[in-house]
């Protein structure tokens, strides 16, 4: 399988989707926000969505349309902060996508978090622990997926989406 696109994986609020579309322009590539995608198809934001049909039932949607983005040339994908929990979507992140993990730390997500009107609808808790509980719960949990998928990691907490994303494509075109 030969890698034509990039994914950027993390936690919420590391800025996938604005070093997406800010990559996705400097490259001149196609930029797509799963979860942006994911709310179009379903037809309601996805606390809506969650709340009605439950997390499988949307994880189930984000791996068929991984499946489909993986298709894709020469794109760049902003992913969910869970899309890596499945082995299936790691494995095609592998095999289809430059892989870059953006880390955050709990504080500065927390902080995004909070600040972000679209939070409550497009970020419902995924846990019944308080936020600042859950961010530092999730990340442990998901910090060893996020590395095993990744091919570069970078740091979002200072650095400007226009110095990450050209870090990024300093990177792929090294390659």
């Amino acid at each position: 399988m030969t890698k034509r696109n990039i994914a950027l994986i993390g936690f919420r609020a590391t800025g996938k989707s604005v070093i997406g579309r800010t990559l996705a322009g400097r490259l001149g590539r196609q930029f797509v926000d799963m979860d942006a995608r994911l709310v179009e198809s379903l037809g309601c934001d996805i606390r809506t969505w969650v709340e009605k049909h439950g997390w499988e039932s949307f994880r189930e949607a984000e791996t068929e349309l991984l499946s489909k983005l993986a298709r894709l040339e020469k794109a760049v994908v902003a992913t969910g902060g869970g899309c890596i929990e499945r082995e299936v979507n790691r494995s095609v992140l592998k095999a289809h996508f430059w892989v870059v993990w953006l880390r955050a730390s709990p504080a500065i997500i927390y902080s995004r978090l909070t600040h972000d009107h679209n939070t409550s609808s497009n970020r419902p808790p995924l846990t019944q622990m308080p936020m600042r509980e859950e961010i530092e719960h999730l990340i442990r949990l998901r910090s060893p997926l996020y590395e095993d998928a990744a091919d570069l990691v970078l740091c979002s907490d200072e650095e400007s989406p226009l110095s990450l994303s050209m870090a990024i494509s300093d990177y792929i075109t090294k390659i």
